[in-house]
């Protein structure tokens, strides 16, 4: 048997030789034989070989269905899909046939939640070209399942309450509907949510049915709402903060032993993190410590930086560089009393501004603004140096932003060769603006909008009468993952009998970055009438680089019918964290020689 098995027992163990190459790992045993390295690369070879051979087996399966739309197709192929893969990701030809067989069963399952109990599958049809599949099935849906009844009962504390006695008598199911199991899920969540935003947080269904009689074909729905106990707002209590308690205390819109309401706590979470005051907050209420029925609310929140400083550049052919600098005091008391001043300079355009908020009984939607701005403004066709006083209420209505204010300008300017003059006016303004964007960085899609109208009487401490009116919009989308199309308009119309007697900044210009490009800024003007609008294309090159091209129409005048300049070019776009780094090349297509130009900025789209 020893020689059988290639072993001679006269031979010591530690004196057998081994091979280079084999496995030496069980030389003390007699019933091991070191197994040469041709015959293990053999095996490695034939199980290579089987791999293959299973792989080039392995076929792919298509889905085709037809006869139906929407969710309810959705669903049949999301079922069918997870059909598929309880067969693994290699399927073979046998496991297509015998998903094939069953696929049928489950397309009428998949249509049920949608009130097709009567589905049928009119054609299936099984092809094959090479490896390639395709199940095709054909499907009739026959007719939805109807709403018999629906019987909505509402108990406990709640029974009476006025907003769910509303949507009972306005419930989204009603007879004669088709029955679809979402709807049905939606209704029942708005049940909840309603009773919820009441007070009734611990409300619960005692009793809810779908009968189904596929007899008459119908479904008689049950709803019975036990809304338990009402709950009401306890006491608020903030984390500790550089801001005094009682301010913060005006951010809370409901009172202790208001209805409790998660809706309400979910909107003074959402304000209070999109406003100034706040970096991040976090809104909790305490439920497991409610006594007499009132819930504590606990607000964590955290305080952005109390000095914040910016700095913004850009660049013009004509205008040559400039610079923007500016810091924010975020903190200068612990009511939120806050300090802005921002310094401007460019060769046009030279001034200093400081602003100064004070927070308003809510500071959510109300301030109150004090402001100086002194600047020296050199366009085109004219100079002025002027000094602006405000004061200013800026009261925030749903999305819309409304400002109040009443302005002192004193100005001394000149309009091309005229004589100097000095200007002294009194003249209140009210703006109303909003801007919605998915973001503000670089926004798929966004709209900003502002209206302003403003005016002085002679007889009130203003050197003319005028009023004046403008309104501007930015509308931004995208109609591809890699492009966004920009639009953009600005109308504006004085009235003023002597226009020479209205100072120079209050006349509207034209031209440069965000108004016509390929002329200098604001060398387009002065006058009474302003209109421009744009349209620019970006395509994303690679990266965060973008190209773009645009064309920009527009004039500012003292004739409505003067003649319209226009300017077009292209652009290459950085999208960095800060926002946009946008330069410009632009031609003005409306002078002699069509001169180019290049512009430069940085900064957001809104």
């Amino acid at each position: 048997m020893a020689r059988a098995m290639g072993y001679r027992s006269d031979r010591p163990h530690s004196t057998r030789p081994t091979q280079e190459g084999t496995n030496n790992a069980c030389t003390n045993s007699i019933f091991c034989y070191p197994v040469p390295m041709n015959f293990r690369s053999l095996i490695a070879l034939i199980v290579i070989f089987w791999l293959v051979i299973s792989l080039a087996n392995a076929v792919t399966l298509h889905l085709k269905i037809t006869g139906i739309s929407g969710p309810a197709a959705n669903n049949v192929t999301q079922r069918l899909e997870a059909l598929q893969q309880n067969y693994g990701e290699n399927l073979t030809r046998d496991q297509i046939r015998d998903f094939y067989q069953h696929a049928p069963e489950n397309i009428r399952q998949a249509l049920q939640p949608y009130g097709y109990f009567k589905a049928a599958v009119k054609e299936e049809q099984l092809t094959y070209q090479g490896d390639d599949w395709t199940a095709s099935f054909h499907i009739s849906p026959g007719p939805p399942l109807k709403i018999a009844s629906v019987d909505l009962a509402v108990s406990g504390a709640g029974e009476n309450d006025p907003e769910l006695q509303k949507l009972i008598r306005h419930f989204p199911l009603q007879p004669g509907q088709s029955f679809d199991s979402s709807a049905y899920e939606s209704a029942k969540e708005l049940l909840f949510q309603t009773a919820n935003n009441q007070g009734y947080i611990k409300a619960e269904l005692a009793q809810k049915e779908i009968r189904i009689d596929l007899h008459t074909y119908t479904a008689k729905i049950i709803l019975h709402l036990n809304t338990g106990p009402r709950y009401y707002f306890g006491n608020v209590t903030f984390t500790s903060c550089d801001l005094a308690p009682e301010f913060l205390q005006r951010f809370i819109t409901f009172h202790s032993g208001e209805p409790f309401s998660s809706e309400k706590l979910l909107q003074l979470q959402q304000a209070m993190g999109n406003s100034h005051y706040f970096k991040q907050v976090i809104v909790t209420p305490d439920i497991a410590k409610a006594q007499h029925l009132q819930v504590p609310i606990n607000i964590f929140v955290t305080l952005p930086k109390s000095q914040q400083y910016s700095i913004g550049a850009g660049y013009g052919t004509f205008t040559g560089p400039r610079v923007t600098l500016s810091t924010d005091l975020r903190r200068t008391t612990a009511t939120g009393q806050h300090f802005t001043a921002q310094i401007k300079l460019s060769p046009v355009l030279k001034g200093l501004a400081a602003k100064y908020f004070i927070p308003g009984k809510n500071p959510l939607t109300d301030q109150y603004t004090l402001g100086a701005d002194a600047q020296k403004f050199i366009p085109k066709n004219g100079e002025s140096f002027s000094e602006t006083f405000s004061g200013s209420y800026i009261k925030n209505i749903h999305e819309w932003q409304n400002t109040s204010s009443l302005n002192y300008l004193i100005e001394r300017y000149q309009v091309e060769n005229d004589p100097s003059e000095v200007s002294r006016l009194l003249y209140p303004s009210f703006t109303t603006s909003r801007i919605k964007a998915d973001n503000m960085t670089k926004p798929t899609f966004g709209n900003s909008i502002s209206f302003t109208l403003q005016g002085a009487n002679e007889h009130v401490l203003a050197s003319t009468s005028f009023i004046q009116g403008e309104a501007k919009e930015k509308y931004i989308f995208s109609p591809s993952d890699v492009s966004r199309v920009i639009l953009r308009g600005d109308l504006g119309y004085t009235v003023v009998n002597d226009l020479s007697r209205l100072p120079l900044t209050l006349n509207f210009f034209a031209g440069g970055l965000g108004s016509v490009r390929g002329y200098p800024y604001s060398s387009l003007g002065p006058g009474r009438y302003l209109e421009t609008a744009s349209v620019e294309y970006q395509h994303k090159i690679i990266g965060d680089w973008d190209g773009a091209v645009f064309y920009d129409v527009g004039n500012a005048s003292n004739h409505f019918n003067n003649p319209i300049m226009r300017g077009d070019g292209f652009g290459v776009i950085y999208n960095s964290i800060i926002g946009a780094i946008q330069v410009y090349v632009g031609r003005a297509e409306s002078k002699p020689g069509k001169p180019y130009s290049i512009e430069f900025s940085i900064g957001p789209d809104f």
